[in-house]
């Protein structure tokens, strides 16, 4: 029986799909602590003439919240913090972080990713909050190069060996980033495997800060607002938007159509209204929004509307190994921090799920409520190995949010057995009569060895017998002999 259970197991095991990620939850409520790590080497003059990594990363740190961390590092021939991890909780510490990104040169010779991803491990290793969700953020345009070949392979190995097993001893996920296409992308992209973090090509210097944006959606899981044609809808529950504008080029002049058709720019003076200027994009801060259908104006496409409000949508990707590779992901509205289960806005509300898969390919999912529960569930199997993106979207007419959030899956494909051919039919053959033998009759050989075990027991019984009726003459031959006469006595 226990063996039968254990065949029962590994059977399971082998067919099922296993998820590398634990139950991940996607609501972004987990403070981080992130160390962004920042190639200065003399390289990134052709690779990023215009500095671009600059705004993209303070994209990013502005996107954080006051309960994150941040460092900066400064990486070439070695690795230097500009600033250690600081939390965001004031406008000084944040001016601070940003600041620290001006500070990053192009000037070294080398590229010694190895003591960049050993600094990262150092800060958030001596300074991680155990609360908070450690991670790397490696940005680089070379191969890992300390000017010698030989030392250069053995530091290259050293990174496998020596830092990543401390690395997810830790829990720390890097994200990294490869600038061109001429950067050892394999070696970036299997630093982020193993430590089930993600890995990103940014092709080109104005492609940076839509690498970051997506880099803070892994990562922190946001509640966004769809857009659709450039369009947002802003509800009473909306305390912050923060939009990310794309340019179709440097002398594009970003607008915003608020609900009341007033158009507004960055030379707007408003004290709800915070716009950062930059050559690929510009980055708006809403304060307390007015409610309607918002329009971002003269931009490119893939624009991103970041929010922090009242109702919140939150989301939860669940695998159970003993549903054959069937995953269920969960969503739900909260407000207050509890959910909302009994409400108009649900009565209204069309939610749906796509999901893309590792080759691009996306598909719709239905999301059904769970017995008024106010949970909405989907099951889904993956089919391939690799990470999954998933957008859950919520829409009314006066209410819309979005959230991204990713996981990696790996399927354990088993060889398809293959039918065996179909015998072809054989051509119908005329019988052919049998030859007529003529055979002699044989006698049919004795079995030597019982024939020679009769004549030995046939022989024995045969000479008891003789003996015996020797034996017996004999003794009455004997009898029969006269007795001798006695002596006379005197």
């Amino acid at each position: 029986m226990r063996q039968m259970r254990i065949f029962q197991f590994l059977t399971i095991i082998i067919n099922g799909l296993i998820v590398i990620s634990n139950p991940a939850f996607a609501n972004g409520e987990t403070p981080m602590d992130a160390v962004v790590i920042m190639d200065s080497s003399g390289s990134m003059k052709k690779t990023d003439p215009r500095e671009l990594r600059k705004p993209a990363a303070k994209l990013f740190i502005t996107l954080l919240e006051s309960e994150d961390s941040l460092s900066v590092v400064s990486f070439s021939d070695n690795a230097y913090p500009v600033t250690f991890l600081t939390q965001l909780n004031t406008e000084i510490n944040t001016n601070k972080a940003l600041k620290a990104t001006e500070r990053i040169s192009s000037r070294g010779v080398y590229t010694n990713i190895y003591a960049a991803i050993k600094k990262g491990l150092e800060l958030l290793r001596d300074s991680h909050n155990n609360q908070h969700d450690p991670i790397l953020i490696l940005m680089s345009d070379g191969k890992m190069d300390v000017g010698n070949n030989d030392k250069s392979a053995e530091l290259q190995q050293k990174i496998f060996t020596e830092l990543l097993p401390e690395i997810k001893k830790h829990h720390i996920k890097i994200y990294s980033i490869a600038f061109t296409t001429d950067s050892d992308q394999t070696l970036l992209q299997e630093i982020a495997d193993a430590t089930d973090g993600r890995y990103a090509l940014a092709a080109s210097d104005d492609a940076l800060h839509k690498v970051f944006a997506k880099l803070f959606e892994q990562s922190k899981e946001p509640n966004m607002l769809p857009l659709t044609e450039n369009q947002f809808v802003a509800d009473k529950s909306i305390r912050e938007i923060t939009i990310i504008a794309n340019k179709k080029d440097d002398k594009s002049q970003i607008f915003l159509e608020t609900p009341a058709g007033e158009r507004i720019n960055s030379t707007t003076q408003n004290k709800n209204i915070k716009w950062f200027i930059s050559q690929s994009f510009d980055m708006i801060t809403l304060i307390k929004p007015e409610e309607g259908t918002w329009k971002i104006l003269f931009s490119d496409n893939d624009n991103k509307a970041y929010i922090v409000a009242d109702i919140k949508l939150r989301s939860q990707f669940k695998y159970n190994p003993e549903q054959n590779g069937d995953a269920m992901i969960e969503t739900w509205l909260i407000k207050d921090d509890k959910t909302i289960n009994n409400d108009e806005l649900l009565r209204t509300l069309e939610l749906k799920l796509e999901i893309e898969n590792p080759e691009g390919k996306v598909e719709e999912i239905t999301l059904s409520e769970q017995a008024d529960t106010g949970i909405f569930t989907a099951h889904f199997t993956p089919t391939k190995s690799g990470i999954y993106a998933a957008t859950v979207m919520a829409k009314s007419k006066t209410f819309q949010r979005q959230q991204f959030f990713s996981f990696r899956a790996k399927v354990i494909e088993t060889s398809p057995v293959k039918p065996e051919p179909e015998a072809l039919p054989q051509p119908e053959q005329k019988p052919v009569p049998e030859p007529e033998i003529i055979t002699t009759p044989v006698d049919e050989p004795e079995d030597s060895f019982v024939n020679d075990l009769m004549l030995f027991i046939i022989i024995n019984i045969a000479i008891i017998f003789i003996g015996v009726n020797i034996y017996f003459a004999m003794q009455l031959m004997k009898n029969k002999k006269p007795k001798p006469e006695e002596a006379p006595k005197e």
